[in-house]
């Protein structure tokens, strides 16, 4: 496990107004550590504050990136160029050795901008940085936009990832994010999930490849904390697609927007807490069936996370 003792500073507080707040950590990866609507915490974290950002763990809404998940491999070629992430000695890995989660999850050195109180960018120039060229040789920029709001039935959380491949080399695109969100009444609570189709499974998390694709399946709402952990097609519309959580009276929806074309259910067994996590690809993409921006080209994935106003 990869353990990096992070500092514990002041956390950067976006505001809409008094009933809708979001702390981001700019020293710990951007991860957002909460998110109070109506004065009640919407996200989950796996321990305090304080513990939390000196572990690898993740909560909250963090960022994935480069890679969502699991790879197969610590040695793969994509867009032309061979990657070797175990040159980076604290890489994070499962509890089988698999590399999980990406590059970012504790990353300190962003580029901050807040141009109102409600808005958050942050980006990274990659070859600014030679740990993370070293083990992901791709010369790009990242951008992650945090915006809170409301409208008049919910407050808003925007999250807008921009990969632009502005430095003279494809680029592949395969992150995703990790949304807690915290339940209550763990017994009663559900997910509502939208049109979507199974992707087979090991029991390593890995796809199985060279697998029939699944039939896909309706709409259909399920019970949290039943040892979910699979992974989703999501049907292309020309809409969003939007899943759920409903505990009690209390409704917190997560929207894809465009840009992520799979879902993952997490939600352990007894669980006070359920992820809807938004995908750019699959599991393993990267080592399997990666998808790549051209240079000079751009990609953006965005998501919405709502909750129901009093």
């Amino acid at each position: 496990m990869r353990w990096y003792f992070a500092r514990v500073t002041n956390p950067i507080q976006l505001t809409d107004s008094a009933s809708n707040t979001l702390v981001i950590e700019p020293d710990a990866g951007c991860v957002a550590t909460s998110w109070r609507v109506n004065d009640r915490e919407v996200l989950a974290l796996p321990s305090p504050r304080e513990e939390f950002l000196r572990s690898s763990r993740t909560g909250g809404v963090p960022l994935l990136y480069p890679y969502a998940n699991r790879l197969r491999s610590d040695h793969f070629q994509v867009a032309g160029r061979a990657v070797n992430l175990s040159v980076d000695a604290k890489l994070k890995r499962d509890s089988t050795g698999l590399p999980i989660h990406g590059l970012l999850l504790r990353w300190s050195e962003w580029n901050l901008n807040q141009p109102s109180p409600g808005r958050l960018e942050a980006s990274i120039r990659w070859s600014d940085h030679p740990t993370l060229m070293a083990a992901y040789p791709f010369d790009h920029t990242l951008k992650v936009i945090w915006e809170v709001a409301h409208d008049s039935s919910a407050a808003t959380l925007t999250v807008t990832t921009i990969i632009q491949a502005d430095h003279d080399q494809a680029v592949a695109i395969a992150f995703g994010w990790h949304p807690y969100m915290t339940v209550a009444n763990a017994a009663s609570a559900q997910i509502e999930l939208p049109r979507r189709r199974p992707v087979a499974l090991a029991p390593s998390g890995l796809p199985i490849l060279a697998t029939p694709k699944s039939d896909w399946i309706g709409a259909s709402t399920e019970a949290v904390g039943q040892n979910q952990d699979s992974l989703f097609e999501i049907e292309p519309s020309a809409g969003s697609t939007s899943i759920a959580i409903i505990d009690g009276s209390d409704r917190t929806e997560i929207r894809f927007e465009g840009g992520y074309n799979f879902l993952q259910v997490y939600s352990p067994t007894n669980a006070k807490f359920a992820c809807a996590e938004p995908m750019t690809t699959a599991t393993s993409a990267l080592t399997d069936m990666p998808t790549v921006i051209a240079s000079s080209e751009r990609a953006q994935a965005i998501f919405q996370m709502r909750r129901k106003l009093c």
